[in-house]
């Protein structure tokens, strides 16, 4: 017992930190996919933000640990013109409840970024790992268990768990484990990359196999889109061209491998030829959920509406909230009100769903200009520690952050706890990557 209580006290910070970042998942499995934990905020909050919390008492307040980069300066500008905002200037119609909610979001990320500003980053080595991939196929498993068990779900819907544990047709947001699965999928590459055991290594893949299940199942194209970028990048800055066509030589030249290959070929045909209209089905609804992702991108002028059926009602509302932005900002040159082109048309003026937008939007050209120059810094930086990693966490971070680069650009919130928590994780472990630091036990 008392080697579990100091194993435990020694990974700490690992435990609390990954549990912001991977127990999403597991709070809607327990809330409303079994019941097993009450449906409130507070709970939501405690379970992802309690280890932060109580762990307080074990901080060393004398010693500060910092990457010597303007991020964290931006960010706390950044969100400091943002809580001047909501109790100052917003919508008049948005809620009291809302604000309060808002700038409670933004009290628990500087919290957040107070408490890694204590953590080492050699406390969060290969033990964050395992706990962040613990946690995420838990949640993962917690979601197919819930879709096998739930007789409303279909194959071909986007899985997800309802709020309230109803047993309408699925009304859960997949990007939240999309998001988990995400997340595992780079604990798990990161970890294989540094494992040394070929044992615990076959054991992750399995974990990956889960992930990448729950990643389809989700259709959440931003997740998926993710996925599609990091595969790559890990892959070649982890090895080089001559390396890559070695080990395919390698792998090529065993008579089992080809075995394999022929048989899941056979496999393959065999299974699209039987279920060659689910998989049509299947087919369309990605083709259709990617041209919508790419819609929010790249709007066009044909007014023509789609089939009703096929629609992705919520990418459509994107696209018409686009130009709502546009034409806001358009309106406000052409009757010279300069002072909203300036600071913003307030906090929540409009549901933008769109983040970057949304930062023109409330927050003007001021606050336009300071995010992007901090998101730039951070994609620059993540850049820059992928191809020479300093540490386990600032490569997690790094290639964590492909998610959420691509996230701002499609759907949520600007203020939102799991986008700040994280981008609080690259400010502090991401180095500006000017200069090389071989040893991978710095602050």
């Amino acid at each position: 017992m008392k080697y579990f209580i100091n194993s435990f006290l020694k990974n700490r910070d690992a435990i609390a930190i990954s549990m912001v970042f991977c127990s999403g998942p597991i709070n809607y499995a327990l809330r409303d996919g079994v019941g097993l934990a009450p449906g409130s905020t507070i709970f939501s909050t405690l379970l992802m933000f309690g280890g932060l919390f109580l762990f307080l008492p074990y901080r060393n307040f004398r010693l500060l640990y910092s990457q010597n980069t303007p991020l964290t300066a931006l960010a706390i500008v950044f969100l400091s013109i943002a809580t001047i905002y909501i109790f100052i200037y917003h919508n008049p119609l948005t809620t009291s409840n809302l604000l309060i909610y808002d700038g409670i979001t933004i009290l628990i990320v500087f919290y957040t970024f107070f408490y890694l500003y204590t953590v080492k980053n050699k406390d969060l080595g290969m033990n964050f790992l395992k706990m962040s991939l613990f946690l995420s196929v838990i949640g993962c498993i917690g979601l197919l268990i819930y879709m096998a068990l739930n007789p409303a779900y279909l194959l071909g819907a986007r899985a997800g768990i309802s709020f309230g544990n109803t047993e309408e047709e699925n009304t859960g947001n997949p990007h939240i484990f999309a998001k988990g699965a995400y997340i595992g999928i780079v604990a798990a590459l990161i970890y294989i990359k540094h494992e040394k055991h070929r044992f615990q290594k076959n054991f992750i893949y399995f974990y990956m196999l889960i992930f990448f299940t729950v990643l389809v199942l989700s259709q959440a194209m931003s997740a998926i889109l993710a996925t599609a970028v990091l595969i790559p990048m890990f892959i070649w800055y982890n090895n080089t061209l001559l390396g890559l066509l070695k080990k395919a030589g390698a792998l090529l030249s065993k008579w089992y491998v080809w075995i394999i290959i022929i048989a899941g070929l056979y496999k393959g045909i065999d299974f699209f030829n039987k279920n060659a209209e689910v998989i049509q089905a299947g087919y369309t609804m990605i083709e259709l959920r990617v041209g919508n992702l790419l819609s929010t991108f790249f709007t066009s002028d044909d007014k023509s509406k789609p089939d009703k059926n096929l629609e992705d009602v919520s990418a459509s509302i994107r696209v018409e909230n686009f130009y709502q932005v546009v034409d806001s900002f358009i309106e406000n040159i052409e009757q010279g009100k300069y002072l909203k082109i300036i600071f913003g048309n307030g906090h929540k003026s409009i549901y933008v769903d769109i983040p970057i937008l949304e930062v023109l939007q409330s927050y003007g050209l001021i606050g336009f200009v300071i995010f992007s120059y901090f998101f730039f810094l951070m994609f620059r930086y993540c850049l820059r520690e992928m191809k020479r990693p300093t540490s386990i966490i600032s490569e997690f971070a790094a290639y964590g952050f492909i998610y959420f680069f691509i996230f701002t650009f499609t759907n949520g919130l600007i203020i939102d706890y799991t986008r700040w928590t994280f981008f609080a994780l690259v400010c502090r472990y991401v180095p500006d990557g000017y200069h090389y630091i071989s040893n991978r036990n710095v602050a």
